[in-house]
């Protein structure tokens, strides 16, 4: 994009274009720090809400990490932005402990997370953040510097999948017009002082565009290989998730079994998207595993070698005919989450899990903290990484075994579901 075109403001029917999808939700949240970025996400939105008809409800999330004393203030300005454009708007703050090292990274799964869970809880199915074309540039050599994958390479898709669909329709958008934009609505926006700290490999890169600029590496030639790269990584895992749909069974305790004969004749790239898959979204965690580590996980089922491994919180046990793959239970805490009823739990970020009515406090566990038989047809490390549940402190039951205990209240019905998001 040549950059006159890219300083130009964002006109209204460029924005219907941008902010197509979000008709397809009655509840969109949009993640709106204060940036300039951000705040012209909300001033587009507002705006596109205004101009067509049905349009969604937008509520405008701002997080108080908790980090700068000025961010309460931040926070409350962008609220009254917000709501001066006809949008509601919430406060979202961490409690939590504040990171002593990797500040950036902690600070934005904490900021999701925050986000992902106030969406759940209002009935929002659809979170849009304001990542940009230069983000998207910044974010293709950082992956690039860690010698990252085709995947990583393929840099931010526009969407990501999940219970809370997220969506970047700024992606292709120059930070130049977004600025532009607000600059001709007169609407001001925050310098958030991060942005000079050059500790951060995300400033450092950003101080260093007009070196690359002049070496060719300019965000919309980055950006474009990157798309390129992504169209190429469309039919790899296309074949992936044919190979799993044919050949991987993923049973509601929570492991897979995967056919071991038709796996050896796989590509490697196709194994390694396979077996990504299934390590990130049985493992319990947000975040995929390094290729490095599943490079070697695929070298070593290639040699054959020792029986188990473990990887990114998962056991992998190799049988005669096939793997099992499932959580590996001493990673997960044996400390009890209390539930109460009529509460949905998201358990080890596997399993959904709920009770009925009942006047004992409950909490869940992990079965490796009891002492329970060894189910027949089930793998050991399967049952000790299922969510037990307590009444009182004593066992009460194993819902996924189907199994009561002697502590459970008459007409005691848990549920307990294993969330296949992703496989």
């Amino acid at each position: 994009m040549p950059a006159a075109e890219a300083a130009r403001p964002i006109s209204l029917a460029r924005s219907k274009d941008l902010f197509e999808t979000l008709a397809f939700h009655a509840h969109v949240a949009l993640a709106v720090s204060g940036g300039s970025d951000s705040v012209a996400l909300m001033w587009l939105a507002a705006r596109w809400a205004k101009a067509v008809p049905h349009a969604a409800k937008i509520s405008v999330l701002t997080v108080d990490h908790g980090l700068r004393p000025e961010a309460v203030r931040e926070c409350a300005t962008v609220a009254d932005w917000a709501k001066a454009l006809g949008l509601e708007a919430h406060i979202l703050t961490s409690m939590g402990e504040k990171p002593e090292s990797g500040l950036q990274a902690k600070a934005r799964e904490m900021r999701y997370g925050l986000m992902r869970d106030w969406c759940r809880a209002q009935g929002a199915t659809l979170l849009v953040t304001a990542h940009t074309l230069e983000d998207q540039a910044e974010t293709v050599l950082m992956r690039l510097a860690r010698g990252s994958g085709i995947k990583g390479l393929s840099g931010m898709r526009p969407d990501e999948r999940g219970d809370v669909l997220l969506e970047r329709p700024l992606l292709g958008t120059s930070r130049a017009a977004l600025r532009a934009t607000l600059q001709a609505a007169g609407h001001p926006w925050i310098d958030d002082p991060s942005n000079e700290d050059e500790r951060f490999e995300r400033v450092r890169l950003r101080k260093a565009a007009p070196v690359l600029g002049a070496l060719g590496l300019k965000p919309e030639a980055i950006a474009r290989s990157a798309a390129r790269l992504e169209r190429a990584l469309i039919p790899l895992e296309e074949m992936a998730r044919d190979f799993m749909a044919r050949h991987v069974e993923v049973r509601r305790e929570g492991f897979a079994i995967v056919d071991l004969t038709p796996f050896r004749k796989l590509d490697d790239e196709i194994a390694i998207h396979a077996l990504e898959r299934l390590l990130l979204h049985l493992g319990g965690g947000s975040e995929p595993p390094r290729l490095m580590a599943v490079e070697a996980l695929q070298a070593w089922l290639r040699r054959g070698e020792s029986q188990v491994r473990t990887l990114a919180g998962c056991r992998i046990a190799r049988r005669t005919r096939h793997l099992l793959i499932g959580r590996e239970a001493g990673r997960i805490s044996p400390e009890p989450v209390a539930i109460a009823p009529g509460q949905n739990i998201l358990w080890d970020n596997r399993f959904t899990v709920s009770i009925g009515s009942t006047d004992h406090p409950c909490a869940i566990v992990p079965v490796r903290t009891l002492r329970l038989a060894r189910q027949r047809d089930l793998p050991a490390f399967v049952q000790e990484s299922l969510p037990a549940i307590l009444t009182q402190g004593e066992f009460a039951a194993v819902p996924s075994l189907g199994i009561v205990g002697k502590a459970a209240p008459p007409g005691f019905r848990p549920l307990v579901e294993f969330q296949k998001i992703g496989l």
